[in-house]
């Protein structure tokens, strides 16, 4: 097992430094393109299915998109390892982008299977651009620079899901189709960001990682992506009034904000003071974040209930994979990426099943709670067990790890 944070940052790699960072922006400048195209139908594209098919239809291409993209992250580690990371980011490009016009046309069959193949696309491009960005980040400095290469698909978040819907509705559908699909294939001009093959390295498979290792980051991802997905689906169903409407509206914006800040502001904390230091920041003011979202009498406590959420998100997703990177191989990259956007997709599902099963029948108050008490106890039960696991795999006893404290991140 690597050490976290063990490597120094020498001052005579400088150069080398920063032509990774260069690279690192131009693979940050494809992914702005593949998050705009997805964040530009996030909401429009189940809002269209409802004017066709009413409530299942809008509820179905959300969830088929997120079980194709968690399918696909599966297999994106063969596909890069036997195709190369720059034919698996142009196919993600093209999948993303190519059926924009079907989601948005007035077949509603072939709309839901649109937003499939659009969901694998976008699967396939989280590791294929995600892996190599691992690669390309240097130890000493991994956090900070995930953190700014993941601004690249933070930042649309905030101005994207609404535009979207602004389009749609003054603009029409086909605008809509084509905004999505020109944001898409605008990143196959960015190809050479990619090497042309990745060689016959195998790729290892998901259930081959080391989980005793990765246990724990796996669980604190997909309970803070949990929280989100309640959160979402809380302001869902706050459209009784136009005050509440534009509460949720502001909520969401500052939500986007704290959640882009805090990804590279936590990766600058996670390389100083360690990733464990920085998950427990999370989870702990994501606990508080959700009370208060239960809690929350007035608009102002919404928000910053909505915003603090943000903030421990943008902690936790910096902290995991950083975690989980650290706590791996080179070889093994592209499976943990996959392993954490998996768990990120699980946990936005899980999140808004269980509010939309408890607060009709408990009320917001007990739903909200409720789910913030399991996620807690989740991440703490996860901590005791996973990590317990961790040290004892390890081989070695607790007296003689002491000189090594110091190299491991916290």
């Amino acid at each position: 097992m690597s050490a976290e944070g063990a490597e120094p940052e020498g001052n005579n790699n400088n150069h080398g430094t920063t032509i990774e960072v260069r690279k690192l922006a131009r693979l940050g400048a494809c992914m702005f393109g593949i998050a705009n195209a997805f964040y530009l139908t996030l909401s429009s594209a189940p809002t269209h299915l409802w004017s066709m098919g009413g409530d299942t239809a809008a509820g179905a291409a959300t969830t088929i998109s997120t079980v194709a993209t968690a399918a696909a992250s599966a297999v994106a580690p063969r596909m890069v390892a036997h195709l190369g990371r720059r034919a698996v980011f142009a196919i993600a490009a093209l999948a993303l982008g190519l059926p924009c016009f079907a989601v948005f046309g007035g077949n509603l069959m072939i709309a839901e299977v649109a937003c499939a193949v659009r969901g694998a696309g976008l699967g396939l491009a989280f590791v294929a651009a995600g892996g190599l960005a691992a690669t390309l980040a240097p130890p000493a400095r991994r956090g900070e620079l995930l953190g700014l290469y993941g601004l690249a698909f933070s930042v649309p978040a905030i101005f994207a899901v609404s535009l979207g819907l602004w389009i749609l509705a003054h603009l029409g559908p086909a605008a809509l189709a084509l905004a999505g699909t020109g944001c898409a294939l605008m990143t196959l001009l960015g190809l050479g960001a990619f090497p042309k093959r990745a060689g016959q390295t195998p790729a290892l498979p998901l259930w081959r990682l080391p989980w005793r290792r990765l246990g724990w980051p796996v669980v604190v991802q997909t309970g803070g992506a949990a929280a989100i997905g309640m959160m979402i689906t809380l302001f869902a169903r706050a459209d009784g009034s136009a005050r509440v409407g534009a509460t949720a509206v502001f909520a969401m914006f500052l939500h986007g904000v704290a959640a882009a800040f805090a990804r590279w502001w936590g990766g600058r904390l996670g390389d100083r003071h360690g990733r464990r230091k920085l998950i427990a920041a999370g989870c702990a003011l994501s606990a508080i974040a959700t009370l208060l979202l239960a809690a929350a009498s007035t608009p102002a406590l919404l928000a910053i209930g909505a915003g603090s959420l943000g903030l421990a998100f943008g902690f936790q997703r910096n902290g995991t994979l950083t975690l989980m990177l650290a706590r791996t191989s080179a070889a093994e990259t592209d499976a943990v990426n996959a392993a954490w956007n998996i768990a990120y997709d699980a946990g936005l599902g899980m999140g808004a099943l269980a509010y939309c099963c408890l607060a009709p029948v408990f009320g917001d108050l007990a739903a909200i709670t409720t789910i913030a008490l399991v996620i807690a106890g989740a991440t703490f039960v996860g901590f005791l067990l996973f990590e317990r696991m961790r040290h004892l795999s390890s081989g070695q006893p607790r007296s003689s790890r002491g000189g090594q404290s110091s190299a491991m991140a916290m």
